[in-house]
C-alpha cells in the first residue's frame, strides 16, 4: 500500500534528507586519493554521531556499513573495502541515508577524484545526473511511474549509456523502502498514478557498457559490478509530489 504523507510529515522528511545532503557533500569534499571505502564509512558514521542521527543503512537487511561506496565498475550497493585504495581519476558513487525520529532520508552522488576528467567519464556523470532530473520533472500529480521510467531511460540512452533496469527507486517515509518501486526502464515500470503526498526516491544508475542489466553481484553478497568492467555512476534524490509539482527534499539550498 502506498502511504501518502501530510505536509507536516513531508517537512520531517525534508529535515532527514537535508542532513543526508549535508553529509554527502562533506564526504565528497573529504574523499581524497589514498583513502579507502572504510575511511569514507568512518567519516559518515562520525558525522551521524556528531549530529545525533542514526545511519539508515548500517545493519539494514544485514548491510555492514553506514554508506555504500561504489568505485568505477561497481554500480550500486558497494561494501566499503580496506584493500581498495582510491586513486586520481576514480569514479566514486556514494549512496547514503539517515533516520531521524523515525523518518528516513536517502540520496546518492557520483564524482571523479581529482581535477582531470575524461570526456567519457564526463558523459557518464552528466548523463546519469540529467536522467535523475528528467525523472524528477515527471513527478507531478496525474503522471504515472511509467512516465518517470521513460524519462530516465530516454535520457540515459540519449547519452549512449546502458541503464540498469533491475534496480531503481522506491517510496520512502517511515520505512527506508516503501511502495511503489520506481524502475529506471519502461519495460520494468509499475503502472501507478502519481498523487500529492507521495514521496519517492528517484535513483538512475547506468554504465558506459553496451548492454542493459549486464552485471553480477560480488561474493560479499552486496556489491553489484558491471560484467564488462564498464564505468558506472549513480545519482539519487528523495522527492515529494505536491500539487505544485516536484519538491526535492535532499538538495542543499
Amino acid at each position: 500500500m502506498i502511504e501518502l504523507k501530510t505536509k507536516e510529515e513531508i517537512e520531517k522528511l525534508r529535515y532527514s534528507n537535508r542532513i543526508v545532503a549535508e553529509i554527502l557533500q562533506f564526504l565528497k569534499e573529504e574523499t581524497k586519493p589514498g583513502m579507502t571505502g572504510v575511511d569514507i564509512d568512518e567519516i559518515a558514521r562520525r558525522e551521524c554521531e556528531r549530529r545525533g542521527v542514526k545511519p539508515a543503512f548500517l545493519g539494514l537487511y544485514g548491510f555492514p556499513a553506514a554508506v555504500c561506496v561504489s568505485i568505477n565498475e561497481e554500480i550500486v550497493h558497494g561494501v566499503p573495502k580496506k584493500n581498495r585504495v582510491l586513486k586520481e581519476g576514480d569514479i566514486v558513487s556514494l549512496d547514503f541515508g539517515v533516520v531521524v525520529d523515525g523518518w528516513y532520508g536517502d540520496a546518492a552522488i557520483s564524482f571523479v577524484l581529482g581535477d582531470k576528467i575524461s570526456d567519457r567519464k564526463k558523459r557518464l556523470l552528466e548523463g546519469v545526473e540529467k536522467a535523475l532530473m528528467a525523472g524528477i520533472e515527471k513527478c507531478v500529480p496525474g503522471n504515472n511511474v511509467k512516465d518517470i521510467a521513460a524519462a530516465i531511460e530516454g535520457t540515459l540512452e540519449a547519452y549512449r549509456l546502458a541503464p540498469i533496469c533491475d534496480y531503481g527507486g522506491h517510496g520512502i517515509g517511515r520505512k527506508p523502502h516503501e511502495e511503489p518501486h520506481v524502475s529506471n526502464c519502461v519495460a520494468n515500470a509499475e503502472d501507478v498514478l502519481l498523487r500529492p503526498g507521495m514521496v519517492l526516491a528517484i535513483e538512475p544508475m547506468a554504465t558506459l557498457g553496451r548492454r542493459k542489466n549486464f552485471y553480477r553481484k560480488l561474493k560479499d553478497g552486496w556489491t553489484v559490478v558491471s560484467k564488462e568492467k564498464a564505468l558506472a555512476a549513480h545519482f539519487e534524490h528523495s522527492v515529494a509530489i505536491t500539487e505544485n509539482g516536484p519538491d526535492i527534499l535532499s538538495k542543499l539550498d
